[in-house]
């Protein structure tokens, strides 16, 4: 958790204070009300890029510091430029529901041999203390074969980790090459274009 986030008052209307590079933020959680402020919108983006499920330091006026998670973020459906941000306060000590990214590592076997990755599930819901977050979990598919899957249930334990995905969830799998088929007009053309040929050499 090295990563602060300063925060400031609102100050002029929301409008006026995006153009100046800030977005409104509100902080709540930890049996705190909710506070309005702003931060600045380039470290929040590069904040999100790198690590979204981050644990947070933000520096309030007048309230200190706080640890925070980033629980929401509004964008702009087209530009994607970001407009809101909601961040809950945590307790370092109190467990909390999350989700942690997968990282795959190693190419499937399967795939080497013509198969088709496809991934179902990119992140995994778990319960655990702040501390024992990590940005993402890595997960070595090398030995997948074409036809093989991984569930939930064959995920390596993780310590101080407790899973809320259902066991039976399916994470990835290798599914077989896509057979090439001709196309059915081209093969029903065929006797057509025989039989027409037939007919050109009878008239001759």
């Amino acid at each position: 958790m090295n990563t602060t986030v300063r925060l400031t008052e609102r100050s002029g209307s929301t409008s006026s204070q995006r153009s100046k590079g800030f977005v409104p933020v509100v902080v709540y959680g930890a049996g705190s009300d909710s506070q309005s402020f702003t931060a600045d919108a380039k470290t929040l983006n590069e904040i999100l890029g790198k690590n979204p499920r981050a644990i947070l330091k933000v520096e309030l006026p007048g309230s200190g510091s706080k640890n925070v998670v980033i629980q929401e973020v509004q964008r702009q459906p087209l530009s994607r430029k970001l407009l809101h941000v909601d961040l809950h306060q945590i307790d370092m000590k109190a467990e909390l529901d999350t989700k942690v990214a997968f990282h795959f590592t190693g190419d499937p076997v399967g795939v080497k041999s013509g198969g088709i990755q496809q991934v179902e599930l990119y992140e995994l819901d778990i319960r655990t203390l702040p501390d024992k977050l990590t940005a993402t979990f890595e997960v070595d598919i090398s030995g997948l074969d074409v036809g093989d899957q991984l569930l939930v249930s064959d995920l390596p334990k993780h310590e101080g980790w407790e899973v809320l995905t259902p066991e039976d969830t399916l994470i990835v799998r290798i599914a077989p090459p896509v057979a090439l088929e001709e196309p059915a007009d081209a093969e029903a053309d065929e006797p057509a274009a025989a039989e027409a040929a037939e007919e050109q050499k009878t008239e001759e």
